[in-house]
């Protein structure tokens, strides 16, 4: 596995190189999410249940985190690697750069060593893998909670010294407009130190919660709480007196009959996969070269090809999950591995 981020975060000198590196370590990072995520949402067969909205939403937020992350970038001067990047990713494996959750169990169980994979043994596992992406800096306390020493480096903490950095390096940075891109999701221009600071919080804030703060926005749960109503089934509620909180809820229904069985994908992908798949994957490639081209100089244009590819990919996906076409190799379905198509487009190229 790449340890970009964990020797970025050992490193005494944070100059604007260092920004760029570890730029490009985010890219890969929200990268990393998109693949699990979706699939996940894919999966689960009623797409208005409450399940499925949750994941759809959780899904958008990452595709913005991801174009902040190269707008970021691009303000530096510096062009995304968005295929290369992609391309270095690893499924099941560690999350990208050597960052591990923050967890102690109190909250979540926890493992220091799971592996974010694409499909799932059952859907738990799921819910579980997740949170344990998302698991916050500072978590909302459950009454009784004793907070424990955190493992080092986290994803907030990455966030943090990438603030950092760019409080120190404020002066050398070009803040660099040309070849920004804005308007999808909400996406902004940063064009200033406080533009920067403001999408890396928000990126925090949608991702794992602000510090003991479990939502995002205005009664919309943070990533790591949302994914902790479907890892317990039940919905997340917030004591504004104590502040604190748990998963005491309402009862979420979600059961096996409920969802499409997609076992993990394996380590370099399916061995013969079916025509669905490679058809998915080349489509996905796609997507992959147009978001690069749009941050590279291809603009709204190329950001417009890759999200009308985007409804193509979802028809895909849950038309060879609804086939339900016994994978040979192991137990469960195919389903979207999510696999660079390299004859169509080599990375690099």
């Amino acid at each position: 596995m790449s340890l970009r981020i964990v020797q970025l975060m050992a490193s005494p000198t944070r100059d604007v190189a260092w920004l760029q590196d570890a730029l490009q370590s985010a890219v890969e990072l929200e990268l990393s999410t998109l693949p699990p995520y979706l699939s996940a949402f894919w999966c689960v067969k009623d797409s208005n249940s409450y399940p499925a909205t949750q994941l759809n939403k959780i899904f958008m937020e990452e595709m913005l985190h991801l174009g902040y992350a190269c707008n970021l970038l691009r303000a530096t001067g510096k062009q995304p690697e968005i295929m290369a990047g992609y391309d270095r990713l690893r499924y099941p494996g560690p999350l990208p750069g050597g960052v591990v959750p923050a967890c102690d169990g109190s909250l979540v169980p926890c493992d220091p060593h799971f592996q974010v994979q694409i499909g799932f043994t059952d859907f738990h596992a799921f819910a579980w893998m997740a949170t344990q992406i998302e698991y916050p800096e500072d978590p909302v306390p459950r009454p009784h909670f004793l907070a424990a020493a955190e493992t080092i480096p986290t994803i907030g903490q990455f966030y943090d010294a990438v603030i950092a950095a760019f409080q120190d390096n404020t002066a050398k940075i070009p803040y660099d407009k040309t070849y920004q891109l804005s308007g999808p999701l909400g996406l902004k221009v940063i064009d200033s130190l406080g533009a920067a600071i403001a999408a890396m919080k928000l990126i925090q804030q949608q991702g794992e919660g602000g510090d003991k703060n479990p939502f995002s926005a205005p009664n919309v749960l943070s990533h790591f709480y949302a994914f902790g109503e479907l890892y317990f089934l039940k919905k997340y509620q917030f004591d504004e007196a104590t502040q604190a909180g748990d998963w005491t809820g309402g009862q979420i229904v979600l059961t096996d009959d409920d969802v499409f069985q997609m076992t993990p994908v394996p380590v370099g992908g399916y061995a013969s996969p079916p025509t669905e798949v490679a058809d998915f994957d080349r489509s996905f490639t796609q997507m992959l070269q147009n978001l690069e081209t749009a941050w590279a100089a291809g603009g709204k244009t190329a950001l417009s090809s890759a999200i009308h590819l985007m409804p193509g990919l979802t028809d895909m996906a849950t038309t060879l999950l609804g086939k339900k076409i016994a994978r040979t190799d192991a137990p469960g379905i195919y389903g979207p591995q999510f696999k660079i198509d390299t004859s169509a487009v080599p990375v690099g190229a």
